[in-house]
């Protein structure tokens, strides 16, 4: 045989082999598939939920009397809360106008001579120089037909009538104006045929001087601002509403506010503003109200309290003792006949000031929910799961409510706080069992590791829930 058919054969060979290969995976596969086997990457947390129905505890009623376990039934409350706050009142962006100087010049005269000071609209603020608007004035008297050439024609001629350029006219109107001459200031340049040496700048709004930026006698450029003056007859309130109450709030609802200086006056307060973006720090979302204060008692910056009134409705109701909340979802222990309970996911609405949850959906009126107990089904669920040969024997081995036990950690769940130990019997507390059990500290979760042999200290609380309120290495 030649090197060339050695090669070939060597070839065949190995592609021979590795089909071989690839149809023995595939039929491992197939054959997997058949069996219905779920794939070993799935998490049991994630699965634990797919099918409520599947996770069953019957109880003995020993076990039900001596854990505390009591079913009440699902009914019908009508659910209100309060949302209380603390903001700072502010003044309306609106509101504020900066007063500038419109052209280069000097303040001659200022009328209002200190912030704070409540000016009207039309009141004089201050005089101002300005050669830019002296020549501006002196152009509109030209463009009007009434210069100097004009009057001495007129006065030679009494009958003889004035002409205007209206095109003129009403570009040097709007210049006037541009400087901040009022329309009655220009009527009254009209009919005096002469400009004056100073213009008063007024107030273009009734408010309060917020800030008096500028002194008699200083010379200022175009845009220099002189006042910041604000209109305080309507304030803003901001407060932060938690994100599970915002769908209570609507636009234009009327909010009560109470301000500590003026004790049992209330003011109103209509809502304007629901922001669009949440605080990520908080949770909360920012509401606006607008709130009138036509007597200037509300001042910016002056605190207030505000308690939005919530009204849910009537709905299903449950204790909150009844509910178990995990990272993947609220639920419950159903009571059934023969003291069977079965586990239903829930969705929650409101917490109402009593303890209850609105339950939006999983339950129906009339549902019977273990509302005291519920961590005590759920731990002997754990437990059926982790040793199916466990009997339901909560509390049968004594009386005791603590007692010292020794065992190894079979696994340690964070997220829900727990810690399944294979234990011997606590004489007087708990019989010789695989269990799950809450922690009273979270740091005793990283204090041991899995397949640690411990001492432990279990207790019994007065809801019936045990809980390991010690644990160490042996």
């Amino acid at each position: 045989m030649t090197e060339e058919q050695k090669s070939i054969s060597k070839k065949t060979i190995w592609l021979i082999a590795g089909s071989a290969i690839v149809l023995v995976i595939v039929a491992i596969l197939i054959w997997s598939h058949g069996q219905g086997s779920q794939p070993t990457w799935l998490p049991v947390s994630a699965s634990k939920f797919e099918s409520d129905t599947t996770a069953m505890v019957r109880l003995t009623n020993e076990a039900m009397v001596r854990a505390g376990i009591v079913a009440q039934p699902v009914e019908m409350r009508n659910f209100s809360s309060i949302i209380s706050a603390v903001g700072i009142m502010e003044i309306p962006d609106p509101a504020e106008r900066t007063i500038a100087a419109r052209a280069r010049g000097r303040i001659e005269k200022m009328f209002v001579s200190a912030t704070g000071m409540y000016v009207h609209k039309g009141e004089s603020l201050f005089e101002f120089y300005s050669p830019d608007i002296l020549s501006a004035e002196t152009e509109y008297l030209i463009a009007a037909g009434v210069g100097d050439m004009d009057k001495n024609i007129m006065a030679q001629n009494p009958g003889m009538e004035h002409h205007s350029d209206p095109g003129l006219l009403k570009a040097a109107k709007e210049r006037l104006l541009l400087y901040g001459l009022t329309s009655e200031q220009i009527n009254r340049l009209e009919d005096n045929l002469k400009v004056s040496n100073t213009v008063t700048i007024t107030a273009p709004i009734d408010g309060i001087i917020l800030q008096k930026q500028s002194q008699e006698g200083a010379y200022v450029d175009e845009g220099a601002s002189i006042y910041q003056l604000a209109d305080l007859s309507m304030l803003w309130a901001e407060v932060e509403v938690p994100e599970a109450d915002i769908r209570f709030i609507r636009m234009g609802q009327t909010i009560p506010i109470q301000a500590e200086a003026y004790p049992g006056a209330e003011f109103k307060g209509t809502v304007i503003l629901i922001s669009p973006i949440e605080d990520q720090a908080s949770r909360t979302i920012r509401v606006r109200l607008a709130v009138p204060n036509p007597s200037g008692k509300l001042r910016p910056a002056m605190t207030f309290t505000t308690s939005v009134p919530i009204a849910a409705g009537n709905a299903l109701a449950i204790p909150q003792s009844a509910v178990i909340r995990s990272g993947i979802a609220d639920y419950v222990w159903v009571a059934s006949d023969n003291n069977m309970f079965t586990r239903h996911s829930v969705t929650l609405g409101a917490l109402s000031s009593d303890n209850y949850y609105q339950v939006l959906s999983g339950l129906s009126f009339g549902d019977r929910v273990a509302a005291n107990g519920a961590f005590l089904i759920d731990a002997e669920h754990d437990l059926s799961q982790n040793n199916p040969m466990a009997g339901m024997n909560m509390g049968e081995a004594g009386n005791k409510n603590s007692g010292e036990g020794t065992g190894v950690v079979r696994s340690i769940d964070n997220e829900r706080q727990k810690i399944t130990l294979d234990h011997s019997t606590i004489p007087g507390v708990m019989p010789a069992m695989t269990m799950a059990y809450k922690v009273a500290d979270p740091k005793f979760l990283h204090s041991v590791s899995t397949n640690e042999s411990v001492r432990f200290t279990l207790t019994r609380e007065v809801n019936g829930e045990y809980l390991i309120t010690s644990i160490q290495k042996q």
